[in-house]
């Protein structure tokens, strides 16, 4: 995961819910670590709560680290509250520190038709069995 400097001017901060559960948030590190191989742009894993950093903390870091653009990426299913509500206002505050940087806020993975195809596939497989 990337901590230091950035090579481009996009950066992404992965957010998890965070949870009690060290696994849990280990896993979402891991995520971010294999997104950010895969897309070949630097990326934080952040959290709403219950571990670190939190979303502001890494917003801050991407900045400090050089990007000019951070793409927020919620890792949530389903726009509720947290979605709705909780980190557009987290991020709108952040944001308001880093007026250089452009920071966007992306939809929840929830509404892509391609989850749908992923629980079709994982349906096929275990009934294949």
């Amino acid at each position: 995961m990337s901590e230091t400097h950035i090579d481009g001017p996009t950066a992404i901060v992965l957010i998890a819910h965070g949870s009690r559960t060290v696994a849990a948030n280990q896993a979402h590190r891991k995520m971010a670590v294999d997104l950010e191989a895969m897309l070949g742009m630097p990326v934080w894993a952040a959290f709403l709560e219950l571990a670190d950093p939190l979303i502001p903390a890494a917003i801050h870091q991407a900045a400090a680290a050089g990007a000019t653009r951070v793409l927020v990426l919620p890792y949530f299913l389903y726009p509720g509250r947290h979605l709705s509500l909780d980190i557009p206002e987290l991020v709108a505050t952040t944001a308001a520190m880093h007026p250089t940087v452009e920071i966007v806020t992306m939809d929840g993975f929830g509404a892509d038709p391609a989850v749908l195809a992923l629980l079709v596939a994982q349906v096929r497989r275990a009934d294949a069995r």
